[in-house]
């Protein structure tokens, strides 16, 4: 069964609302995907939680290590399902969609940040990962 588990998951089902880039004069450095308060929100690949809580502008917040050094920033969440610490799976609930920070409307706000903190298009990054958003 491990072997036959996905590498990479989506981050959360819904509507992809907005991509990366420049935004209204500021840089968007994630993408957005849109759908209820309490949509499921789950980490894209195993990795370990190294924080869980809130953060500027995104309200709440969710970062995960992967084995290769890469960051995945999850934000704008209504409720938190992991701690600091814990390790997760791909596909597994780390936390629910919600709508507070810095929001337009209930949604997933996703970052990849590669070695050195640079972020990174996440849609590529997934469809590398054979992951389409």
């Amino acid at each position: 069964a491990e072997a036959k588990r996905p590498q990479c998951v989506r981050p959360a089902q819904g509507s992809f609302t907005s991509g990366f880039g420049a935004r209204w004069g500021t840089s968007h450095n994630g993408i957005d995907i849109a759908n209820a308060i309490g949509t499921p929100i789950v980490s894209v690949m195993d990795g370990t939680v190294i924080e869980a809580g809130p953060a500027s502008g995104f309200g709440l917040w969710v970062r995960v290590q992967h084995e290769d050094g890469t960051i995945t920033v999850y934000g704008h969440m209504n409720t938190i399902d992991v701690a600091q610490g814990a390790k997760v799976k791909a596909g597994q609930q780390i936390a629910t969609i919600g709508n507070r920070g810095q929001s337009t409307g209930p949604h997933l706000h996703f970052e990849v940040w590669v070695q050195g903190g640079q972020k990174v298009n996440p849609v590529g990054w997934l469809a590398a990962r054979g992951v389409s958003i």
